[in-house]
């Protein structure tokens, strides 16, 4: 197999350093496919091993090879040597400080790591660098959401700023990608994040949901129904609730019927609503849908943590308030804002 990121031939020629990695890259794909004949964890550890020996030959020759660290990087942390991975991508950073990817992969070794602090200016940075991607945007979103207290309780972000951070994040990344279920549903679950957010506009575009999704199961459906209720209620627009609840036939979903009928007849504060099961990732305010954020309480080896760390230069990195109330990055170091 060759990859097109390692050639770098002229007319069709392969030089010697793209042989070899191609050669590194047959062997990595057969030791992941799910052809290969099953080895014993000694053998696949052996197999792995001498992987990296081969990338680190090779990029002892071609230091500057950025395709081939991104691929040596995300190889180390598929076996789970994440230390290792760092190390790589901070060689890519500092041979181009303007990868989104490698910001986007020191930030998750950051979170998993227990610093979410020092990880905003990376995801920050990846949105920055990339801003027509949306991915970068909802990564973003999804962090400053599950961090927002540990944000809150250090003044990085001031309490209301957090949610519309967010909010405005999934936003993004619904605007660049309309036709994805899971940025356009969690766009429209983080109107609920926000305590002042336009109402109407959340119920347009919860509406759409259920208009441009036809793919969806009975208690999907039913969950839009309860939202979009919720929305009427607020709104004051009791009859139009009614008729949405009254679609509402999920048995996991009766309680959160039953209260926001109740709140409709009384004062009554309204909660998220949740999916206790689910079809579709997203459907629900726990946000597990980032296979990269999945395992954020995971601790790695310690090994070369400090020296790596200190190279970041995290403590000159910091998020601030402009102004106009927008986000903007405070840099001195290999990171740059803009």
């Amino acid at each position: 197999m060759i990859h097109p990121f390692s050639l770098h031939s002229d007319q069709g020629t392969l030089t010697m350093a793209d042989q070899k990695m191609i050669r590194i890259l047959n062997l990595q794909e057969e030791l992941f496919s799910k052809e290969s004949i099953p080895l014993s964890k000694n053998e696949l550890t052996r197999k792995a091993q001498d992987l990296v020996i081969k990338y680190e030959s090779y990029l002892s020759e071609n230091p500057n090879d950025i395709p081939a660290l991104l691929l040596f990087g995300k190889f180390l942390r598929k076996v789970d040597q994440h230390d290792h991975a760092l190390g790589i991508f901070l060689q890519a950073d500092s041979v181009n400080p303007k990868l989104a990817v490698v910001k986007q992969q020191i930030a998750n070794y950051l979170v998993e790591k227990g610093r979410p602090l020092d990880a905003l200016p990376f995801f920050i940075a990846a949105t920055k660098i990339e801003p027509l991607l949306p991915d970068y945007h909802y990564h973003l979103g999804n962090f400053l959401f599950i961090f927002k207290d540990q944000l809150q309780e250090h003044g990085l972000l001031k309490d209301k700023s957090v949610a519309d951070f967010s909010h405005e994040c999934f936003e993004k990344a619904y605007q660049k990608k309309p036709s994805s279920f899971e940025y356009r549903l969690r766009y429209a679950q983080s109107f609920f994040d926000c305590a002042d957010s336009n109402k109407t506009k959340a119920l347009d575009v919860w509406e759409s949901i259920a208009l441009d999704f036809n793919d969806l199961s009975k208690s999907e459906i039913d969950y839009l129904n309860l939202c979009i209720a919720r929305l009427h209620i607020e709104l004051g627009n009791k009859s139009l609730a009614k008729t949405h609840l009254d679609k509402v036939s999920t048995k996991s979903l009766s309680n959160a019927k039953r209260k926001l009928t109740s709140s409709m007849e009384k004062d009554f504060e309204i909660k998220p609503i949740k999916l206790k099961k689910e079809k579709k990732t997203g459907l629900i305010h726990r946000l597990n849908t980032d296979p990269r954020l999945k395992d954020l309480q995971r601790i790695t080896s310690q090994l070369r943590e400090e020296n790596l760390i200190n190279e970041l230069k995290i403590d000159q990195i910091r998020a601030y308030h402009d102004q106009e109330g927008d986000v903007k990055l405070s840099v001195v170091g290999n990171i740059q804002s803009d």
